[in-house]
């Protein structure tokens, strides 16, 4: 588990993430998030995940695919537990919707 994040999100690795955001300013790797009238400035690894999630709906598994084919594996090996970590943040933000497929 990543030390500072929430609890993983409860998902299927067929669950669909679908990013929502206003708009976005990216800048070193970090993304600036306009939501509403909420700012959230964004870690890389977050900001990749919106980047990915925005440009089209993609799995949970796909996600996390793509998010080890950048940055690699976590710490402590547990790349599905991480990315569902990462995915339970920008939700409760309402930054993205994570569902099942249908």
């Amino acid at each position: 588990m990543l030390p500072g994040f929430p609890a993983p999100l409860e998902a299927e690795d067929t669950a669909v993430v679908t990013a929502y955001l206003d708009d976005a300013l990216e800048r070193d790797g970090e993304m600036l998030v306009l939501r509403g009238n909420e700012l959230t400035l964004l870690s890389p690894v977050a900001a990749t995940t919106m980047a990915l999630s925005r440009d089209g709906a993609l799995t949970v598994a796909e996600l996390t695919r793509a998010l080890m084919a950048v940055f690699g594996a976590p710490d402590d090996g547990d790349s599905d537990v991480a990315v569902r970590q990462i995915l339970r943040s920008l939700a409760d933000r309402g930054l993205v919707k994570v569902e099942s497929a249908s």
